[in-house]
């Protein structure tokens, strides 16, 4: 038997199957129900990004739009896929409408045309605040910073992330300023030029939670949650530079905590500030700020994380370097910091290295 014909005996097979289908459920009425499975599930014409991966099949193409509630049932999905010959889906990143039926859905991701693949390149450097983030996207995309900060700030759409994110708490929800503030995790990534603020944040999270696979285990042991861990991180991040001055900094904030000290980080003052805050010396000026991020005000760590913190942050918050100091300081010129036992060395420290 030739090629042509196997082709054909499978697609009268194909053929017999569907109406033995429709004969066994009652013919019509079989028929309206295959016919229904193959449109929406969805009356919105939101517009949805969908992304298909390089090596995608039509299956696991349509297993996803499955799981994204695009399509009512994967099994007569795959059948009219299998009946139309729609055996390829292209790789990119497709605009969809999420009233769309399957043909139309399975017409637009197998059509090479449709797929958006040109991919931008954006940094979100370790101690940026989520609006410098928000920015930094916008200037590359063709969403806005605006959008994706309401988005960040959409207390229904961030209570789904806290369902979905095992390293998200309802702690989040305290922030003044951006509930993902925080976890959005200092790295280089691509997004395609045209994207939703879903896709963005989506990417970034995936890349958050691998760092918080890497600490889960020691942060359980410390007896800290993670929400705690990621806000000591950034306040250490927003005061030290090297990895060993994290620690030492991370150090000296446990024995400030261990002694019944407050904090007292004028970097906290800071974030307090926000659209107020210009240069260092804006913190310095205002310790009485009344905001629950001012630690000179408020005992323990401030209401939520004041940056994104990096990887070395996150690992001296977890790992700090035992000392006996409980102040610190760093030269402006220099950067250098310098470490004190009392209130007395470390103004000392001011006096002779703050400009030196």
């Amino acid at each position: 038997m030739t090629g042509s014909s196997v082709a054909k005996s499978r697609k009268a097979l194909t053929i017999i199957l569907v109406l033995t289908i429709l004969v066994c459920g009652g013919g019509f009425f079989a028929y309206k129900q295959y016919q229904d499975s193959l449109l929406s599930p969805n009356t919105s014409d939101e517009q949805i990004a969908f992304e298909v991966p390089k090596g995608s099949t039509v299956i696991s193409v349509i297993e996803r739009l499955y799981d994204a509630g695009l399509i009512r049932n994967k099994t007569t999905a795959r059948l009219w896929a299998k009946l139309n010959k729609k055996n390829t889906v292209y790789a990119g990143n497709f605009l969809l409408r999420s009233n769309m039926s399957v043909q139309q859905l399975l017409d637009i991701l197998s059509n090479e045309k449709n797929a958006i693949i040109d991919e931008v390149k954006v940094t979100i450097i370790d101690g940026d605040w989520a609006r410098d983030a928000a920015r930094a996207i916008g200037e590359a995309t063709n969403l806005s910073a605006e959008e994706i900060m309401n988005k960040w700030n959409d207390i229904s759409y961030v209570g789904e992330l806290i369902k979905q994110y095992e390293f998200l708490s309802d702690d989040i929800l305290a922030s003044e300023h951006c509930y993902l503030e925080g976890f959005l995790y200092p790295d280089t990534y691509y997004f395609y030029k045209n994207t939703t603020v879903e896709q963005v944040t989506e990417k970034i999270l995936s890349r958050s939670k691998e760092i918080y696979e890497r600490y889960k285990d020691k942060i359980a042991a410390s007896g800290h949650s993670y929400f705690e861990i990621i806000t000591l991180a950034s306040v250490i991040n927003f005061e030290a530079n090297t990895e060993e001055d994290m620690r030492m900094v991370s150090g000296v904030f446990a024995n400030r905590f261990a002694k019944g000290m407050k904090m007292g980080s004028s970097v906290t003052v800071c974030y307090a500030l926000y659209d107020d805050f210009h240069t260092w010396q804006d913190c310095e000026r205002n310790p009485d700020i009344d905001s629950k991020y001012n630690t000179y005000l408020h005992k323990g760590l401030p209401v939520g994380p004041i940056c994104n913190p990096c990887d070395k942050a996150i690992s001296a918050a977890v790992d700090p370097i035992a000392n006996d100091y409980y102040y610190f300081m760093s030269s402006i010129k220099t950067g250098k910091m310098y470490y004190a036992r009392t209130y007395e060395e470390h103004l000392d420290n001011i006096k002779k290295y703050m400009y030196n």
